[in-house]
Parts: structure tokens; C-alpha cells; sequence
């Protein structure tokens, strides 16, 4: 056993791969969407303790819960975590999901067998009063710079509650707090819309577009089986970074558009809502970000907002953030065979071509939204790209 079990307790031997699935604590109600390869080598009966270890990397990770009342606060919790690895830590505090959580920085002589290591750590209070989440996510000192996108990442990647699917991470919202509002003005169709983004949205979206797309980039390049899924999780996190960002700007295009809506579909107004947007993405200025194969290519959704360019991956994003803001059943389709992405929208009673996505039941088919090619109605998509294996599905939960 590590030195450090000292300090947990006797943990028995696990083994579980993780891959692409968001991994989900039924007991303390937590989620946590690790990058691909990270694999439970460690974990108590009572999972008050759980350590990963990524198969690919140096990269580890240790979750602690405390019980409810055993601590008076998210510092006081994460402190008393360090203190016991006998680590050298700079804190820092965030307000996340309305709660008062912490940061810390660290290297700890006792976390890996015959040398130091260097992370980060953060303390989430868990809902309902069941304690506090202490995750702690770290590499060999000597790797640490290599590998502190994949370790910040991960801390990003925790999920406590329904809301926190589709608003940033805790990471990032403690890197870029919000700012002040910035204005913006739509033209959709014949309307002016007025809304507003934070100052720090775009700056703070584009932090997650870089260290997301390092991290596929090494899966991508490496030609690893996890790859598509590391894809996926790429766009995943880019739309939960995105949704709560363009919630006010969703609110505001759903408002101005309503009646419009309800003339044109009585009887599924939702449907007209998503044509008028499909309309308006075909509209935007095409252009590709980066033609680099070490940047990613994909503008962030504030920026698009604020009349950046955009590519029909951008475009896709987009429409499923405020669709799903506006309650409809929305995702986003890719291909890596046709270099393409698409809308998907779901409107059982809708005819037009779909691509089926599996929710484990019956599945639903999702009619197809073409952002690039000016004049498709939803459920028309090339000829060319017709071959449904060829897609996957970027959903949020």
C-alpha cells in the first residue's frame, strides 16, 4: 500500500476502465467526466475514497468525500486533505453552483510511491448536506507541466448537480469570474434583437477550446482507440462551457420570436424556432479558425455572437446551446468521414431525414440541420454525407 493509504484508511483493489462514460457516484450524487483512459485502481467499500490512474499517462487522481459535519467548510475540509500529505499548497476560493468552494495548488512528497508529485486539489460541498467532495488530481513533479492541462481538466470536469451539466466548470469559473455585461445586437430574419454576454466570455471560452483540443490532440495523434470518444468529450465540454453563457441571449431570441413562431407552426412552434435559427446560421460569414493542426479550428460560441466567423461545427454548437436553452431536444451531429457537423433537433411528427441516436431505450430520431448550405430546411442533408454510421452524436444530459 501507498504511504498516503495511511492517512484513508485500507482500500481494496479495483480495477474498472472509464473511457468515455461519465463516471457517477449514485451514493454522494457526483459526476465527474474524466478525459479518456483513466481507470479506478483503488477504491474504499464505502467509496469515501477512490483512486484513478490514467493508462496512458502519468496522470492520477484522488477523490476524498468527508462526511456532512466534519468540517465547517470547503477550506477548512480541502486544508485538512493537504495538511495530511504533508503538502506545500497555495489556496484560493470560487463561488460554484452558489456554493463557497476551494482551490489549491500543491506538490506532496506522499501521494506516489518514490517521488514527489504536483497538482491541483479542489473542495466542492455536495448537495443535500451529504459533505464535502475532495478531488485531488496530480502527476510526477517532473511530468506536471506536460500534463497540467489534462490535470486542470479533469477538476473541470467534476458535475454535483443537474445544473452543473450546462454551465462552465469549476476551474474555469474560478480563472475567469464574471466580468460586466457586454451588448450585443441579433439580426435574425427581419428582427433586431438586443441581448448581452459577459466581457470575459469569450476570453474564458477560448481557455477551454485550447486546453480541451491539447488534450484530443493527444489521443488524435497518437491514433489511440479512445479517440473518437476523446472527440466527443472535446465538443461535450465546449457545450457545457457554452450553455450557460448563452442562456440570456437564448431567453432573449426566444421572446422576440415567439409570436413569429406560433404564426408560422400552431401546432409546434418549436419546430418554426429552429428553422428561423437554422436560417440564420446559413447567413453567417464562413471561415475556418485555424489551419494548423495544433489549434483547433472551432470559434467559440461567444465570439460567433459577437460576429466572429464560423464553420458548420461552431454553427451546430450554437443552435444546440439555445435550442436547449429554449427546452427543445437538440444535439449535434459530427463526422470525421465527411469533415462535417450538423443539427439535430427532435420532432417526432416532423418528416425529413434523421439520424438515429441509441438513449439506451427505443432511441430517437433526430431530424438533420444543415448550418452551411443556404435554403436547407431542417431534415435535408447532402447526398454525399448520407450514410448514417459515418455520425455520432455530442449530447448533454
Amino acid at each position: 500500500m501507498r504511504k498516503f493509504l495511511l492517512f484513508f484508511a485500507a482500500l481494496f483493489f479495483l480495477y474498472f476502465p472509464a473511457f468515455s462514460e461519465i463516471i457517477t457516484s449514485e451514493k454522494f450524487n457526483y459526476s465527474i467526466d474524466f478525459p479518456e483512459g483513466y481507470q479506478i485502481e483503488d477504491m474504499e467499500e464505502d467509496e469515501t475514497s477512490v483512486i484513478f490512474k490514467n493508462k496512458y499517462l502519468a496522470a492520477h487522481a484522488l477523490i476524498r468525500i468527508w462526511e456532512s459535519g466534519k468540517f465547517k467548510s470547503s477550506d477548512e475540509a480541502l486544508k485538512n486533505t493537504l495538511d495530511r500529505l504533508k503538502a506545500k499548497s497555495e489556496y484560493s476560493q470560487a463561488t460554484w453552483r452558489r456554493q463557497k468552494c476551494t482551490i489549491a495548488s500543491f506538490e506532496s512528497p506522499l501521494l506516489l510511491p518514490e517521488e514527489a508529485a504536483q497538482g491541483w486539489g479542489a473542495c466542492i460541498p455536495l448537495p443535500q448536506k451529504k459533505g464535502y467532495l475532495t478531488i485531488l488530481s496530480y502527476s510526477p513533479k517532473k511530468t506536471y507541466e506536460a500534463l497540467a492541462q489534462v490535470l486542470i481538466s479533469l477538476l473541470d470536469s467534476v458535475l454535483i448537480d443537474a445544473g452543473s451539466f450546462r454551465e462552465p466548470g469549476l476551474i474555469t469559473s474560478a480563472f475567469y469570474p464574471r466580468n460586466k455585461a457586454k451588448k450585443i445586437s441579433l439580426a435574425i430574419g427581419s428582427h433586431k434583437i438586443p441581448s448581452q454576454i459577459d466581457s470575459i466570455d469569450a476570453e474564458a471560452s477560448q481557455f477551454v477550446i485550447d486546453r480541451e483540443f491539447a488534450i484530443f490532440s493527444f489521443y488524435a495523434s497518437n491514433k489511440l482507440p479512445e479517440t473518437f470518444d476523446a472527440w466527443l468529450r472535446f465538443y461535450r465540454l465546449l457545450a457545457r462551457d457554452s450553455m450557460e453563457r448563452v442562456k440570456k441571449v437564448s431567453f432573449d431570441i426566444y421572446t422576440a420570436l415567439k409570436d413569429e413562431c406560433e404564426k408560422k407552426d400552431k401546432e409546434n412552434p418549436e419546430a418554426a424556432l429552429a428553422q428561423i435559427l437554422l436560417n440564420w446560421s446559413q447567413d453567417f460569414k464562413y471561415e475556418r479558425k485555424s489551419s494548423t493542426a495544433d489549434k483547433a479550428d472551432i470559434e467559440s460560441i461567444p465570439a460567433i455572437l459577437e460576429g466572429g466567423s464560423s464553420d458548420c461545427d461552431g454553427r451546430s454548437l450554437l443552435l444546440m446551446c439555445i435550442l436547449k436553452n429554449c427546452s427543445v431536444d437538440s444535439c449535434m451531429f459530427i463526422s470525421a468521414q465527411y469533415s462535417h457537423a450538423l443539427l439535430g433537433v427532435y420532432f417526432p411528427d416532423k418528416q425529413g431525414q434523421t439520424i438515429k441516436v441509441d438513449d439506451g431505450l427505443a432511441g430517437k430520431e433526430y431530424l438533420v440541420g444543415e448550418t452551411t448550405a443556404k435554403g436547407l430546411t431542417l431534415g435535408l442533408m447532402p447526398a454525399s454525407m448520407a450514410d448514417r454510421k459515418h455520425w455520432m452524436a455530442v449530447e448533454l444530459p
